[in-house]
């Protein structure tokens, strides 16, 4: 029976690598598949997007059913994004959100929309934008996720604010920090701290100075209730209090209270942040508008030796400029300030020239994608490979009920065989108890009649021997003492096995060959043989069939213990020792027996 499930297995296996291998016959290509991977492209996607974007391509023409088209599409759009081509990653993340496979999953087409909605918010389509947050922000109320929508409610506040509808961007972006204000949830809190961070920039860009400060007091009451939680990682909590004291430090100064600017200051310095580069480059803006120019040229400077390394400079580098500009001009040293003044004017020119030639190119990327869709998503194609993929999931959903119904029926005959054994071994058992009395009762009576049984055994002797010749008299007389040897060794043995049982000394982890010697009597050649004879194994065998029978009634009095709990009780050093010779005694382990004795109280 079991040969023919694996033959029928086995079958069944082959008939799916027929059924799908033309799928995956390709086109010879250096690419080998374990490149195509997701894995793969986010490692190389910022570094090398020409590369990543070649394995995407590689992927698609694969049909690899680990690289589904839509999660190609997304990958496509994270690799445009890297290279600032905002358009082209819209076009992508909407064509991923045609995929039954997206819109079919929740979740997941959730997370598209999301990528998509920031996405518009970046490319400034605010009316496209709306429209696609609003449809993101039903989805994650029905999934219940709190985060995804306090963030898009907060997306939607940016895009009204970008339209200049100030009042309902602002209403939007209470909501979204409202939702999650009474959160105990630190992923949730994090969320949160970012959407006040942002909320109190708008409010200072806009004017309102007063409260971009009282924001900030908010973010400091839910810092330091996340800093006595267990959830945020190393360093989280010092870098949220560098973020929050270097923006309220400069609210404070542009509200005229230097005082209180001052002392957020103080507190700015002694956060770990305020010695790493990004910390360096927060607290500028305080030290310029405070007039710390010689503080803010320090800053500056170590901030520009991350530049040191990049190959192309963009607006951050931009800033750097204008900051010493602004620093120089403060420090009473015009020519200077000029010359950085110049080179800001300059490099604001050639990134305005670059931007115009990457959207050239994004435009015509855009084109060729467009081309290529044309060709590659034709209709009858994807259905046909619908169909495969479809086929194949069934004919692997069959051969996964089949596997599980084998294990299941194998199990079910394995529960039987321990039960079956499992009575057994008590029958065993009480057979061995009564065989123990048994001896024992006879013994007790061989002490108090010695003389009668002698003389009967005898008179036995003299009565069979009377009537025969000498030689067979002679045989019948060997033959006897011979038993009476034998019945001396049996009673030996069994004086000592009980020896052992009423002190209970086979428990003990020292008990050893000498102990037996001195309980029977025996020399220590002989012992060995006296315990093969009558035990039927080797020393060691027979302690451990007395300890692993000991555990039967430790296992059913005390099943509230674990088996690693019975295996010192039963004298045993370790559980796998306990295991052994368990097994190699009654050929089942001790949870196999324990399971069985729960099936038998449950039946």
């Amino acid at each position: 029976m079991h040969i023919t499930c694996e033959f029928r297995t086995l079958f069944l296996i082959s008939v799916c690598v027929l059924f799908l291998f033309p799928a995956w016959t390709i086109a010879a290509d250096s690419t080998p598949d374990s490149l195509l991977t997701e894995k793969q492209i986010l490692k190389i996607y910022y570094s090398a997007p020409d590369s990543a974007l070649h394995l995407l391509n590689e992927a698609e023409a694969r049909h690899l059913p680990d690289m589904p088209l839509f999660r190609i599409d997304i990958l496509r759009g994270m690799v445009y994004e890297s290279q600032g081509m905002y358009a082209l990653k819209a076009q992508y993340m909407q064509r991923a959100l045609q995929y039954d496979s997206v819109q079919k999953v929740p979740s997941r087409k959730l997370q598209v929309l999301v990528r998509l909605a920031t996405t518009l918010d970046r490319l400034n389509k605010y009316g496209e934008g709306i429209s696609v947050t609003t449809e993101a922000l039903a989805l994650a109320r029905q999934l219940k996720l709190k985060v995804a929508e306090s963030e898009l409610l907060f997306t939607l506040g940016r895009m009204h604010r970008g339209m200049k509808n100030l009042s309902e961007g602002y209403n939007y972006m209470l909501r979204s920090v409202k939702l999650l204000e009474e959160t105990n949830d630190v992923r949730e809190m994090a969320r949160l701290s970012t959407s006040y961070g942002d909320l109190s920039s708008f409010y200072d860009e806009d004017g309102q100075n007063e409260e971009a400060i009282r924001i900030s007091k908010l973010r400091t009451a839910l810092i330091q209730r996340m800093s006595g939680m267990s959830g945020p990682p190393p360093g989280y909590i010092d870098q949220q209090y560098g973020y929050l004291y270097s923006k309220l430090a400069y609210y404070y100064q542009k509200a005229g209270r230097p005082q209180e600017a001052t002392e957020t200051y103080n507190r700015f310095r002694s956060t770990q942040f305020a010695r790493q580069p990004m910390g360096v480059n927060e607290i500028v803006p305080y030290l310029l508008l405070s007039g710390q120019y010689e503080k803010a040229l320090e800053c500056n400077n170590q901030w520009k030796q991350l530049f040191a390394s990049r190959d192309s400079v963009g607006y951050d580098y931009l800033v750097l400029l204008d900051r010493y500009a602004r620093i120089y001009r403060g420090l009473k040293k015009p020519v200077l300030a000029d010359a950085y003044q110049l080179r800001a004017t300059v490099l604001t020119d050639s990134i305005y020239s670059r931007e115009k030639q990457s959207q050239a190119q994004e435009f015509a990327v855009i084109y060729q994608t467009k081309e290529k869709d044309m060709q590659l998503q034709e209709k009858g194609a994807k259905l046909t490979r619908q169909r495969i993929y479809f086929a194949a999931a069934c004919l692997v959903a069959i051969l996964f009920a089949l596997l599980l119904w084998e294990k299941q029926t194998n199990l079910r005959k394995t529960r039987q065989r321990n039960r079956i054994a499992a009575r057994q071994i008590d029958e065993l058992l009480v057979q061995r108890e009564e065989l123990r009395r048994a001896y024992a009762g006879k013994e007790k009576a061989n002490k108090e009649t010695p003389g009668l049984v002698d003389d009967n055994i005898k008179n036995r002797e003299d009565k069979e021997t009377d009537n025969l010749e000498d030689e067979e008299a002679e045989f019948i007389v060997s033959r006897k003492r011979q038993e009476d040897l034998n019945e001396e060794d049996r009673h030996r043995f069994i004086s000592m096995e009980n020896a052992l049982l009423a002190d209970q000394l086979f428990l003990s982890p020292k008990l050893n060959r000498d102990d037996l010697m001195r309980l029977s009597g025996l020399s220590k050649n002989r012992l060995s043989t006296f315990i093969q004879e009558y035990a039927g194994t080797n020393v060691s065998g027979y302690i451990n069939r007395l300890r692993v029978e000991y555990s039967i009634s430790l296992l059913r009095q005390l099943d509230a213990y674990s088996i690693d709990a019975i295996a010192p009780l039963a004298g045993f050093n370790s559980r796998s020792a306990y295991y052994t010779a368990f097994s190699r005694v009654f050929g089942m382990t001790p949870m196999q027996y324990r399971e069985t004795l729960k099936e038998e109280e449950e039946v």
